[in-house]
């Protein structure tokens, strides 16, 4: 991009936090517009318009020093004469005021509009003719509305807000000339980006309950105003008994007012499950007056946004992003009734496609492996996070899980691309990544979340054969590799952490936690810390031999096999094997074995003592559904079928039965029947959507053998299901298959997409059964640990196999 733009801002002054900005430029076309683009950037956020149409909202987050552009075709919001584009900007604070040290860096604006073509006419650039103004309506001086992401809670007075700013005319000479920046590069914007992925957009949601409390007690020293369900005063806001059902959209409008001088009344909304985007609620008449907006993922709700009413109609919308399920409106200092006539969500999410399905004879497992394809939707927004509402932020472990999940729901790689590149450009320089990002300053580290970055990029290549962006990154890959040879240089064969009170935690500064890790006596191992690293190497070794790189396959295949050495003498219990923890070494736990069991570091034999081991009731139970995955992960690995779905009805049912319309951050089937999770806890979370990934890669069989699944298994695990039938995209087309049981045959239909294979390989059977048919002629087979296995082409392929006696139990 030829940037003639110019960085600008607000002059400085003495607060720039939590800082809204007003910018506007009018400018003349001389002719009807054609092709024309713009191209903007802001930090950290910006709102686009042009002649009075919001265009988008933006940038990606990223690390200043790789920082994002936007890009849009304007030409049908623009017209010949005068001409007005406007920009609400947003910079949350030049420097980290959040526990993540993300989100920072000093507020500018940047943007350009031009004709069509590479020398094409510059109509408008950002430089010393705009006109700035720090916006009046919100106040700046708020709390923090959450301490992990770092924004802060907005206070809206309508009543301040410039009437007729994104108007072409509007008088904006009282306006300040903003302080130009430079020409890009400017620091800390040194090099820019253009967009990756798609533009976020979603449909609009709303609420499938409505409810009002007529007594609603406010407590002006509490900051949050928690609202708990024992102190609600539940009706239907059309006085209509409670309903899981949908309502009509007649429930509203409403009107709201006081029936008592010292309560103020209160809607309750509740939109069924999560959802995140931008709220629109719309007020048909008052006469001014404060409303504020509480939400939460349950009814634990927090005051966020407060709006100060200017009478009239009008529509309130928060300037941010708000996750809930439950959201309140509260009227206070409402001297006359307020007419709301609707409130809605825009979704704002990564647009998904429904490429992958999944469905099978049990309708718990089908209600499970959409929560979590929607569980997985919500947390795809920029980039991969956690959570939309806690962190948003982008995480190793998270996107290891998030990357597979997401491909078997939605088959898009663009995403997970764009993650990798991001995280690679915030890698130390000795090798390891921080375990979060996109931005610079991570306060912590542990060293498995790096290796899960390195097994990210690994699958990626798996999936979607994307050579080019292997070979791009694989200097990083190397580099992460050549540290963790190195650490684990040592008698143990593992790589150490240090001990508690090393001081090698919590510091600030870009790299400072990595290195006061590496500083300290790094004399203490646990399996979470190498287990992820063994299986890197393992399957970097793979991927380093198939693409010519031998050398390197040779060395990283002689430093898994040493680790996976010291793995199993510090850490398998030799009798069970079971894995125990550093922290407990008398006691076995169902994360630390599900994690060895995942890599296949346990023999056939151990690793079926193992499965059968795991549930026993001297073994610690998983308490977060990361650490739930391996666990099914493991249990299909050494063909445990039926215990990997019992568990997933039991752990991911439980959830469920507890309210879940997502999947929550962490959960234990320890947990008391009465118990759900804990007020800080993520409700929506990405990593826990794990079985949206195992059920179709392992009940339907489904992975890569070569790249890109030019080469693919189809090795069914029917466990205790009748039938299965599903897709999973690859980037070839569809792969579908299904199948079903019977007392006399197991029959399987597929469909292999042009220029691939599939080696199917069918369940084994009891003797008396094994003969099969391909489309309906005899076929000749090879027979593996007694599965009968063949290699079909492109097309569509009917395979039975006899099983008179039926199906062994698994």
């Amino acid at each position: 991009m030829n940037w003639q733009a110019e960085w600008i801002w607000h002059p400085p002054q003495a607060q720039m936090e939590n800082f809204y900005l007003h910018a506007r430029r009018e400018f003349d076309l001389a002719a009807p517009p054609r092709d024309v683009r713009l191209f903007v950037t802001a930090s950290n956020l910006y709102q686009l318009f042009v002649n009075g149409t919001l265009i988008g909202r933006g940038p990606n987050p990223a690390d200043p020093s790789r920082y994002y552009y936007d890009g849009y075709d304007v030409t049908e919001h623009l017209r010949q004469g005068a001409n007005i584009v406007a920009v609400l900007a947003y910079n949350y604070a030049p420097e980290p005021k959040n526990i993540l040290r993300q989100n920072w860096g000093r507020g500018g604006l940047l943007l350009q509009v031009r004709a069509p073509g590479p020398d094409g006419k510059m109509l408008l650039k950002t430089d010393a003719s705009w006109r700035v103004l720090q916006s009046p309506a919100w106040k700046q001086d708020v709390p923090q509305n959450c301490l992990l992401f770092g924004d802060y809670k907005e206070v809206y007075d309508s009543r301040r807000e410039p009437e007729g700013w994104l108007e072409v005319g509007y008088d904006d000479s009282a306006w300040v000339e903003p302080e130009v920046l430079g020409r890009p590069p400017v620091k800390p914007w040194t090099r820019l980006i253009s967009r990756e992925i798609p533009f976020l957009d979603g449909e609009r949601a709303r609420a499938v309950n409505v409810y009002w409390e007529s007594a609603s007690v406010t407590y002006p020293h509490r900051e949050d105003w928690e609202l708990a369900d024992w102190n609600a005063e539940w009706n239907l806001a059309e006085g209509r008994p409670h309903s899981a059902k949908r309502p009509d959209r007649h429930e509203l409008p409403v009107r709201m007012q006081k029936t008592h001088d010292d309560f103020d009344p209160s809607l309750i909304l509740d939109f069924g499950r999560d959802v995140t985007g931008y709220l629109d609620i719309v007020v048909a008449e008052s006469a001014g007056g404060t409303v504020d907006v509480l939400y939460g993922e349950d009814l634990w709700l927090t005051r966020v946004d407060t709006f100060i009413l200017k009478g009239g109609r009008q529509t309130l919308r928060p300037y941010n992003r708000r996750t809930f399920r439950y959201c309140k409106l509260l009227f206070r200092e409402t001297p006359e009734p307020v007419a709301i006539e609707d409130v809605s969500l825009k979704m704002d999410t990564y647009p998904v496609e429904r490429r992958g399905e999944f469905r099978c004879s049990d309708d718990l497992l089908n209600r499970i492996w959409e929560v979590g394809r929607y569980t997985m939707r919500l947390s795809m927004l920029d980039h991969f996070v956690d959570c939309p509402w806690r962190e948003r932020t982008l995480y190793g472990g998270d996107m290891w899980a998030e990357n597979l999940i997401a491909h078997y729901a939605f088959g898009d790689p663009r995403m997970n691309a764009k993650c990798l590149r991001q995280m690679a450009h915030i890698q130390y320089e000795e090798g390891p990544l921080p375990p979060w990002g996109p931005y610079r300053g991570c306060a912590n580290f542990y060293p498995s979340w790096s290796a899960f970055w390195g097994l990210t990029l690994l699958d990626h290549h798996d999936l979607v054969d994307d050579r080019e962006l292997l070979d791009e990154l694989w200097p990083n890959l190397r580099a992460l590799l050549k540290w963790a040879l190195a650490e684990m240089n040592n008698e143990a064969k593992l790589i150490g952490r240090p001990g508690p009170g090393s001081g090698a935690r919590g510091r600030k500064g870009h790299g400072e936690a990595f290195r006061a890790w590496m500083q300290a006596p790094r004399d203490r191992y646990a399996a979470w810390d190498n287990v992820p690293f063994q299986k890197l190497l393992a399957d970097a070794a793979r991927v380093a031999r198939n693409t010519g790189r031998t050398e390197e396959a040779a060395r990283y295949e002689e430093g898994a096999c040493r680790m996976a050495e010291g793995i199993q003498r510090r850490f398998v219990d030799g009798r069970t094997g079971l894995c125990v923890s550093r922290s407990s070494p008398d006691r076995p736990g169902q994360y630390n074995s599900g994690v060895v069991m995942w890599a296949g570091l346990l023999g056939e034999g151990a690793g079926r003592l193992a499965a059968g081991e795991v549930f026993g009731p001297h073994v610690a139970p998983v308490g977060a559904p990361f650490g739930a995955l391996f666990l099914i992960e493991g249990l299909f690995s050494y063909g445990a079928d039926v215990a990997a779905l019992d568990f997933v009805r039991r752990y991911w049912g439980e959830m469920l039965g507890r309210g879940g319309g997502t999947f929550w951050d962490n959960f234990s089937l320890a947990w008391p029947d009465d118990v759900v999770a804990a007020r800080n806890t993520s409700r929506c979370h990405g990593w826990a959507a794990g079985p949206t990934y195992s059920l179709p890669a392992h009940v339907l069989g489904v992975r890569p053998l070569e790249p890109g699944f030019a080469r693919f298994l189809v090795r069914p695990q029917p466990g205790d299901l009748r039938w299965a039938q599903g897709v999973v995209p690859s980037p070839a087309g569809p792969i579908s298959v299904g199948w079903q049981r019977s007392p006399k045959a197991f029959r399987l239909e597929l469909t292999v997409p042009d220029g691939c294979k599939a080696l199917v390989a069918m369940p084994a059977v009891r003797p008396g059964g094994g003969r099969v048919e391909l489309d309906g002629a005899p076929a000749e087979v090879e027979t593996s640990a007694g599965r009968r296995e063949l290699t079909v082409g492109p097309g569509r392929h009917e395979i039975t196999v006899s099983t008179r006696g039926g199906l062994p139990r698994s």
